[in-house]
């Protein structure tokens, strides 16, 4: 299981909250996506908060609001990564220091090369993610990768995110403009490097200058039309439609079994042949519109 999820809630005063939702896919073992799911939300929350600051010292008009906010989560995402890439390396040196002082005493000592070290480590893994943050009457959604974010609205799904795959024409183009190539193998999947399937993630430190960790973000209005958002990995949604995905919650709701989406959902994917790890989150918009 490489997948992950988050909440953070919090509560800014007696007409304010700020409240985060992530789901996270690994790939290449779990150290990456561990690490994500561990710092990315309180990242995010930190960086916000600290715009909320700035802003009641009034040193920007009010529309600063709002690129600020969006300014942060982007932060958030960059550092993320590069905690987590520096993390990785500083355990690749230590790891490789103690194996030396071990021989040195002439215990016995196993040949291990630095890339078959971080193989067996998970070292070279990843992670996408799909996250949201509620605040002020405004939501906004960012993503990494494969997983999605897809909105209710009125009964009709729209996908508030969009993949960041090597099959997207525009993601091949800022590959081999940066001097990477982009292949599509027999089974029609495109890859970055004949490697990866995506094209923006966090980690993946042999291949970040072309998988870069640059968030795509946008910020929606709540409002009373908005009923909820479903963030998944991209096992959920490589075998199910988003339409098909908000029908299913919706179907849950009205008949008041709030978790039966989720095995409907799970089952639905697994009988069209998913194999891959499925996280769900559905995130009711109705208590935070206007």
């Amino acid at each position: 299981m490489e997948d992950a999820y988050g909440v953070i809630a919090q509560k800014l005063g007696a007409d304010s909250q700020l409240a985060f939702y992530g789901v996270y896919d690994g790939h290449g073992g779990r150290a990456a996506v561990d690490f994500v799911s561990d710092h990315l939300g309180k990242n995010v929350v930190a960086a916000v908060l600290a715009t909320k600051t700035e802003e009641a010292q009034g040193t920007e008009p009010s529309s600063w609001s709002t690129d600020a906010v969006t300014a942060a989560i982007r932060a958030a995402y960059l550092a993320t990564d590069s905690e987590l890439v520096k993390q990785f390396r500083v355990q690749i040196r230590l790891t490789l220091k103690v194996r030396v002082k071990v021989s040195e005493f002439g215990v016995k000592m196993e040949l291990v090369t630095r890339n078959n070290w971080e193989d067996k480590n998970g070292l070279r893994g990843g992670s996408c993610a799909a996250t949201a943050l509620v605040k002020d009457g405004d939501i906004y959604v960012a993503n990494l990768g494969d997983c999605r974010a897809v909105m209710c609205r009125g009964g009709v799904a729209t996908a508030v995110t969009s993949d960041h795959t090597a099959a997207r024409e525009d993601e091949r183009s800022r590959i081999e403009n940066s001097g990477g190539y982009v292949s599509c193998g027999s089974n029609g999947v495109w890859r970055v490097q004949d490697c990866l399937a995506v094209s923006r993630a966090f980690g993946d430190a042999d291949l970040k200058r072309w998988v870069i960790p640059e968030p795509e973000i946008r910020r929606l209005p709540l409002t009373a039309g908005c009923e909820f958002l479903v963030l998944a990995s991209d096992g959920l949604w490589n075998k199910v439609s988003n339409q098909e995905a908000v029908d299913a919650v919706s179907r849950s709701r009205a008949g008041r079994d709030s978790t039966g989406c989720f095995k409907e959902l799970v089952d639905m994917a697994r009988c069209r042949g998913s194999r891959d790890d499925i996280t769900v989150m559905v995130v009711d918009l109705k208590r935070f519109t206007i």
